[in-house]
């Protein structure tokens, strides 16, 4: 796992959690849909049952009560409305029966379900001879007849009916008894489920964290080792995630550092040889300046007389040539008097010929 990338084991640490925490989930839906089942199969099946059960025996009470008020009565009139009543409320617990048939869906039922139904033939047998009776005006035989056989009759019916309630009601507390099961169990699955995706997540994170805040602290310690000027520390690369590249990093850094610190002080021996040689060149260099300087004082002097020299020099070539332009001057001025005396001799030599 070390050797995973980063990105790799969190992906996985995140998948291992959110795959608890969807288990958690699946196994709540599943258990709220088999609730919801289960209360749906008791409030639309069993409970509708035992009210058609119950509707059942009501009408079937009401209507014996009618038979014995019908019976004792000498009023045709409350006769008559009895009797309507009867058929009418007859009428009702035979729909009552057929849609209780129809929601019948086990052998315990529909054979309660046949008893019930031959004690109700057996009972309307007997209850229309004895209204029969009661029409052709033979009252006391149909009261008679009502104590002695359809009183015990009715109850037998009566019983018949109430086992039908009695097994729906036993049907409507197991349903209540397993929906209360499933809610229990759904909740001790989730309550695990939880505390196993907590632990796991706890666990996951620590190993996750470990895994990653001890090399970035190996690192930090190597960054800083470095940081202080010791290049010294061996780096030991101990994964091959990014924290791993990281180290490796470091140590190629590091190493390299110590190779270019190794070179500048080797260098920097060089440089110092080189400038301790510079400065014995440049005492040289300074007493041979110093020499130089004093020969160009004594140049500087040699120079200064020399300039005087010249000088004075400058100065006689200034007369002589002064000079020279007065000698120029006499000799021009002779030149004209010899052209003269050339001219007069001239003359007297023309004079003489004469």
């Amino acid at each position: 796992m070390k050797n995973w990338k980063i990105g790799t084991r969190l992906g996985i640490g995140f998948a291992l959690v959110l795959a608890l925490l969807a288990s958690i989930a699946g196994i709540g839906v599943l258990r709220l849909q088999n609730v919801g089942n289960a209360t749906e199969d008791m409030v639309q099946r069993s409970l509708v049952k035992e009210r058609l059960a119950a509707a059942w025996l009501l009408g079937t009470s009401s209507n014996s009560v009618r038979t014995f008020a019908l019976v004792k009565s000498n009023d045709a009139e409350v006769q008559d409305y009895l009797q309507k009543n009867i058929t009418k409320t007859s009428a009702g617990i035979s729909e009552t029966q057929k849609k209780l048939e129809a929601m019948l869906d086990s052998p315990e039922e529909q054979a309660i379900s046949a008893d019930i139904k031959e004690k109700r033939s057996q009972y309307i047998a007997l209850r229309s001879g004895i209204l029969k009776l009661k029409a052709e005006g033979k009252q006391d035989e149909a009261a008679q007849i009502t104590n002695s056989k359809l009183v015990p009759m009715l109850d037998v019916y009566d019983a018949s009916i109430r086992s039908m309630l009695t097994y729906q009601a036993e049907r409507i507390d197991q349903a209540a008894g397993s929906i209360d099961g499933l809610y229990r169990s759904g909740r001790s699955n989730v309550i695990v489920l939880a505390v196993l995706a907590l632990a796991l997540g706890a666990v996951l994170a620590w190993l996750l964290t470990r895994s990653i805040t001890r090399p970035l602290n190996e690192a930090v310690q190597v960054a800083q080792t470095v940081a202080s000027g010791d290049l010294s520390s061996q780096v030991v690369v101990k994964t091959r995630d990014e924290t791993g590249l990281l180290m490796q990093a470091l140590k190629g850094m590091n190493a390299n550092l110590a190779k270019v610190v190794g070179d500048v002080r080797a260098g920097t021996d060089t440089i110092a040889a080189a400038s301790s040689q510079i400065a014995s060149g440049n005492q040289n260099l300074s007493a041979r300046t110093e020499e130089q300087a004093s020969s160009l004082e004594e140049t500087a002097a040699s120079m200064e007389e020399l300039t005087s020299t010249v000088k004075q020099n400058a100065d006689n070539a200034r007369q002589a040539n002064q000079l020279a332009r007065t000698a120029s001057e006499v000799a021009i001025k002779g030149g004209d008097v010899v052209n003269q005396v050339v001219d007069t001799m001239a003359s007297i030599n023309a004079s003489s010929k004469k």
